[in-house]
Order: C-alpha cells, then sequence, then structure tokens
C-alpha cells in the first residue's frame, strides 16, 4: 500500500497532465498563458515540498494535501471558463475593472494583479464572485473566481450585476480593507437602524415592520430563533454590511445599468421584497437605497437637448422607480448618510481606473440609444455628413446604459434577448475600434 506521501506526489503527476490539457481551452484574447503560468507555478511549489518532506511528517503532508485539493478543484472548473461558456466581449471589459480594483501589493511585486477566471453555470441566482481569501502558500498571486448563469450566457445587461460581485473581492484585498471599513462604519451606519446588532434587530422586530416581515419572523420563533438570537442563528450581521457595501460598489463602478440590474433580478427572486436572508437585508431596502444614491448622483436628473432622448431616459427612470418602496420602514440611511458614503466611495475608485463609472456626454449615449433603436450593435462608430468613418472610444458601460434605456420602451418586434445581444455584439465591435485607434 502506497504511503500517503507516495499518493501525494501521484496526484502531483496526475494533476500536472490535468494542467496540461487546459491548454485546449482559451480564456479570453490573452489565452491560457497566465492562468497555466499561476497554476504550474503552484504545483511545482507543491512538488518540491512533497519531496523535502518526510513519510512520518504528517502534519506537513496533511498541509500540502490541502494545497494539492484547492489547486485541482481550480483547474478541475477550466472547461467551464473557456470563452464558449460566457459572454466573453464583456468578460474582457470585466476584468479591466477587477484587476484595477484588486491589485495588491506582494513580495515580489508592489502591485500584483489577480488572476479572473471565469465560468458558467445555474441559473439567475448563480451570479457569484469566489474569491481567494488568503493566497495559498507557493502562489504568486490570488485567483477570483466568476460565476456567471449558463442560462443567461449573452444576457450582458444582466450581466452589470457583477459589479456587486466585485465589491466582494475589494472587501476582502488587504489594500482596501480599512478604507472600506472606515466608509462603512463612519459615513454609512454610524446612527442608522444599521448602526450595530442591536439597533438592527430592534429595526426589524419593531411595530413599523410589514406584516410579511412580522409573518416571517414569528415562523422563526416557532423554531427558536428571536430577537435575542436572530443574527445568531437566522442570519449574519457582518455578512449584511457586506452586501450592502458591496451594492454602493456595483453602484459607482457601473451606474445606471447595475441599479437596473439589480432591481430586475432582485425582484424576480423575491417579488414581494421583503424575504429575510442569512446573507443579506431584504431586497425593498436594498433597492431603495440604491434609487435614492443614484438620485443623488444626479443619474436620474441629467437633461439633454434633444426631447426624445430625455423621454427615452425619463421613461427608464420611471419605470425603475416603480420598485421603490414607500412604506417608511425600508429606509435604513438618511439622505446625507447615502451622499456622504457615495462621495467617499468614488474618491476611492477614482484613484483605480477605469472602476469609477462616469456618465456618457449627450453625443454619445444619443448615438447609442439611436442606434439600438435602430435594431443596430451599439457602437462609437458613425458616417460624418459628408460620408467620412469616425470611430470614438465608447465606455461599455455606456452601451449597457443604452441597452436598458431602449429595454424600457424597446421599438416593436425587439425582445429583451435581441437588445441584449446587440449590446454584445456591440461591446465586441467596440473592443476592435479600441485596438485600432490605440496603434
Amino acid at each position: 500500500m502506497k504511503s500517503a506521501r507516495e499518493f501525494l506526489i501521484e496526484e502531483c503527476h496526475n494533476l500536472q497532465n490535468v494542467l496540461e490539457e487546459t491548454l485546449r481551452f482559451k480564456y479570453g484574447l490573452e489565452a491560457s498563458k497566465d492562468f497555466f503560468e499561476e497554476c504550474q507555478a503552484r504545483l511545482s511549489f507543491i512538488s518540491d515540498e512533497l519531496t523535502k518532506a518526510a513519510d512520518t511528517d504528517f502534519g506537513s503532508l496533511q498541509s500540502i494535501g490541502a494545497l494539492l485539493a484547492n489547486l485541482s478543484g481550480i483547474i478541475a472548473r477550466i472547461e467551464r471558463s473557456s470563452i464558449d461558456e460566457h459572454s466573453w466581449p464583456f468578460v474582457q471589459e470585466l476584468k479591466r475593472i477587477a484587476v484595477a480594483i484588486c491589485t495588491e501589493a506582494t513580495l515580489t511585486n508592489p502591485n500584483t494583479p489577480p488572476e479572473i477566471h471565469v465560468l458558467s453555470g445555474g441559473g439567475l441566482d448563480s451570479y457569484a464572485i469566489q474569491p481567494e481569501l488568503n493566497r495559498p502558500t507557493g502562489s504568486r498571486k490570488r485567483i477570483h473566481t466568476i460565476v456567471f448563469p449558463r442560462t443567461r450566457k449573452h444576457f450582458v445587461l444582466l450581466h452589470a450585476i457583477l459589479g456587486h460581485e466585485i465589491g466582494h473581492a475589494m472587501w476582502r484585498c488587504s489594500s482596501h480593507q480599512r478604507a472600506l471599513n472606515k466608509i462603512v462604519d463612519e459615513a454609512l451606519f454610524s446612527d442608522s437602524v444599521l448602526a450595530d446588532r442591536a439597533s438592527t434587530t430592534k429595526w426589524l422586530y419593531s411595530d413599523a415592520a410589514p406584516d410579511n416581515v412580522k409573518l416571517a419572523l414569528s415562523r422563526l420563533r416557532v423554531s427558536g430563533i428571536d430577537e435575542n438570537n436572530f443574527f445568531q442563528s437566522a442570519a449574519s450581521w457582518s455578512a449584511w454590511k457586506e452586501e450592502i457595501l458591496c451594492d454602493f460598489i456595483g453602484l459607482l463602478s457601473f451606474g445606471p445599468s447595475f441599479v437596473a440590474a439589480e432591481c430586475n433580478l432582485l425582484y424576480s427572486l423575491d417579488p414581494t421584497g421583503m424575504g429575510l436572508g442569512p446573507n443579506h437585508p431584504p431586497v425593498g431596502c436594498r433597492v431603495n437605497y440604491l434609487l435614492q444614491s443614484a438620485s443623488i448622483l444626479s443619474h436620474d436628473s441629467a437633461s439633454f437637448s434633444d426631447d426624445l432622448l430625455n423621454a427615452r431616459i425619463q421613461n427608464f427612470w420611471t419605470a425603475l422607480n416603480t420598485k421603490h418602496k414607500v412604506d417608511s420602514w425600508f429606509e435604513l440611511f438618511t439622505q446625507k448618510q447615502l451622499k456622504d458614503t457615495v462621495d467617499a466611495l468614488s474618491s476611492l475608485l477614482e484613484g483605480l481606473p477605469p472602476s469609477l463609472y462616469t456618465a456618457p456626454s449627450e453625443s454619445d449615449i444619443d448615438l447609442l440609444v439611436t442606434q439600438l433603436a435602430q435594431i443596430t450593435p451599439p457602437t462609437g462608430f458613425e458616417m460624418s455628413d459628408e460620408q467620412t468613418v469616425i470611430c470614438r472610444e465608447m465606455d461599455f458601460r455606456h452601451v449597457l446604459y443604452a441597452g436598458w434605456i431602449i429595454a424600457a420602451d424597446p421599438p416593436p418586434n425587439i425582445s429583451f434577448t435581441q437588445i441584449n445581444r446587440l449590446c454584445e455584439h456591440g461591446i465586441m465591435q467596440q473592443f476592435a475600434i479600441n485596438k485600432n485607434r490605440a496603434k
């Protein structure tokens, strides 16, 4: 029978074969090189440690086995990471934001970007990020895994929700933890109903709570969960805190398209907006503070010279505001708290370009919306009056915003699915335009 050390050495050889097979797959325009090199560095370290370990050094062998199992799990996801499994034009742009936000200092490089690993699986509730909490021993960089719903592969308008998921990776990044904690604790939570667990519990169990919430709490009481142990047995207050922060990072990194994606996705999964999840506050609360913050940022009040464009944008925001809960119980923060928070987070993201969303000019958003209304992929391409080709840079988040504007009042015989595909192709074509302009 093989010893534990011999078994792990054999597994290293097996994993090397699997890793080499991953070279068949493409993860984007940069192919598989970066991912392969990071995994190879980790596997080489594990192999070296096994060579040095004794058969009877059970503590070291257990630690090495854990590293090997972790690496096996990462490599095993590879087939669902190929560019055939997700919207690669969107992913290329998303990676630029994720890398800017999550770059951190290591012993070998003060500016080490993470490796972004993307895979597909599941349905509407599958949007997620699985950040490495700590860099494993022997690694050169962290590997963050972003998950897309397999059923919504081409729905790039909904993919804006991943701005929230990038927030989770940012929260765990050593470069930003202190600043983010300070913003949440001092600008947002201080003197709010979320100031601490006791304040949150008092708000949750107050007489002002909606009947649906009271009913849910009464059902929990039957199983022994009440105001004395809600945040020990039914939910995590610290998780609520993190989720709220990530909503704000999503808003500030993706703008109006994030608000639209979150409103639509969250209410599709919880139509009442009053569900009590273990990791998230009620949907109605989340949508309310997002809509209020978008208004503070003047996203809903931009006025342009073109009346048709103004009407289309107003129609979009009118439709979104129907998601707002009028019951004051859903208002977690004051206007000042929201403004202080978006101002502080904007300053932080501004130093991490291109993370911070900036509003489009009238000419840009008008061009994109007009192209979509004509059932044409939205890009920075146009013909001048002199029939000269003009190609301009265009932020992919403006393409998403234009898509949502048109989706609020689509042309006849065009579906939400078609609008998404047009935007996906627009992002892909714009990538080519930007590459050509950079020559």
